[in-house]
């Protein structure tokens, strides 16, 4: 810690009492000044110990002092003076040299944004934030050190959808269940988590961030209606569920709406929209996925990426998970688009409808399992951007990972017109604004 000496004037009015009228004052009269210390920290004096002068913590600068009521300041004694009637005020001014911590700074306000803070000293922190439409890149909080701020500035720029701040790695289809996600590579991701289930951080499903206050997800996470359908809590910026990691952002759920057609004997029209009871900040952690345009087709062999905490292992017919296999950290695939047409004669016992498409792997051994319903399956479109084409929605009798059946999901295009119906006009000038 480097120490200056700096120059700090205290402008003071002495009082003098009149003979009339003084009076002896006791020993505990005569204190010390009370100083106020930047950042709010500091010691206080003992009041029966004329000696000892208020001293600010380690790191914190004396910018102010007052004294008690009913006493004045002595500006050569530096301490709360007795009380009695006041005659003949005169200013009195007193320079005097004290070390003071070296101070960080003023930091600037972002462009588009806001900044809160007022102290300059070791161990001060100034938070920031950004205006609607922008989302900060940077740290949203610098603290004072020795070294100087924590952090370089943050800035603010325009919320583009499907562009995470952290590039992912490419996905290995020798991996059941995939990797681990690079930590900010999925910032549209969400865990959605209830507090009736016992087991704590349990993700239950998974969800899409589209717009700060909305995501989308599947509606079979809460249909029928003997599951909760209040209580929930949406869980953004996660990636490891048992670790608190700095960023996560827990919002209570306001509304779920579930589309009107679902059925959930055969998962059709399995989409939901959740509106959040609060809007989410906006960061390098939590920002959105793009919405597909009205009708839009992915080409067959297409490679896209779901992620989830869901099971690990592949599960076969009758087959049911032993031990802790959901993943405690987000994981992702890449899995090829099928075809309808083919994905059809794969799984003969179901109707693949239009509102429906595939993906998966003739050999198997990678796929979403249970725990990964209502994640996106994520494609790039024609300019780069991540764009939520299907819903985890589900598998052959319940199976994972089984060769030549691929999972089926909910082709998000065929909905673009029902969220649009869904949303106020606000959220979808919002959603729109971020292509």
């Amino acid at each position: 810690m480097s120490i200056k000496l700096a120059t700090v004037v205290l402008v003071s009015v002495a009082f003098f009492a009149s003979s009339s009228s003084a009076k002896p004052a006791p020993r505990n009269a005569r204190v010390p000044p009370i100083w106020s210390c930047a950042g709010g920290h500091g010691l206080h004096p003992d009041p029966e110990d004329c000696g000892q002068f208020y001293q600010c913590a380690p790191g914190h600068q004396p910018f102010h002092q007052s004294c008690p009521a009913g006493l004045h300041f002595d500006p050569v004694l530096l301490v709360c003076n007795w009380p009695g009637s006041l005659t003949t005020p005169c200013a009195a001014e007193l320079q005097m040299e004290m070390p003071v911590d070296e101070i960080c700074p003023v930091p600037i306000p972002p462009s588009h944004g806001t900044m809160a803070g007022s102290d300059v000293s070791i161990g001060a922190t100034y938070t920031f934030s950004c205006n609607h439409g922008f989302q900060l890149q940077g740290a949203s909080s610098i603290t004072c050190t020795e070294e100087g701020w924590s952090a370089e500035y943050p800035i603010c720029h325009p919320i583009r959808c499907g562009v995470p701040a952290v590039r992912s790695k490419a996905a290995s289809n020798k991996i059941v269940g995939g990797h681990e996600v690079v930590p900010g590579s999925q910032p549209w991701m969400v865990s959605f988590q209830h507090p009736l289930y016992p087991m704590q951080n349990a993700n239950l499903c998974g969800g899409s961030l589209i717009a700060p206050t909305l995501i989308v997800t599947a509606a079979h996470c809460f249909r029928p209606l003997n599951k909760p359908q209040t209580g929930w809590v949406a869980h953004l910026a996660e990636h490891n569920l048992y670790e608190d990691e700095g960023h996560e952002q827990n919002i209570t759920v306001k509304d779920i709406i579930v589309h009107e057609n679902f059925v959930y004997d055969v998962l059709t029209n399995d989409i939901a929209l959740v509106r959040l009871s609060r809007p989410a900040n906006m960061d390098d952690w939590v920002s959105p996925i793009c919405l597909p345009e009205e009708g839009e087709k992915v080409e067959e062999d297409t490679l896209c990426t779901t992620s989830g905490w869901g099971y690990t292992k592949p599960l076969a017919l009758n087959e049911y998970p032993e031990g802790e296999l959901q993943s405690a950290v987000l994981q992702e695939i890449e899995l090829p688009v099928v075809s309808n047409r083919k994905c059809a004669t794969k799984l003969p016992d179901y109707e693949i409808y239009p509102e429906q498409m595939c993906a998966g792997y003739d050999e198997g051994g990678i796929d979403t399992c249970v725990g990964d319903s209502g994640g996106p399956l994520a494609c790039k479109n024609d300019v780069g951007r991540m764009t939520i084409q299907g819903i985890t929605s589900y598998g052959d009798k319940g199976t994972c990972a089984q060769p030549a059946k691929p999972g089926v999901y909910s082709r998000v295009s065929s909905f673009v017109s029902w969220i649009h119906e869904h949303v106020t006009e606000q959220e979808w000038a919002v959603i729109r604004s971020y292509v």
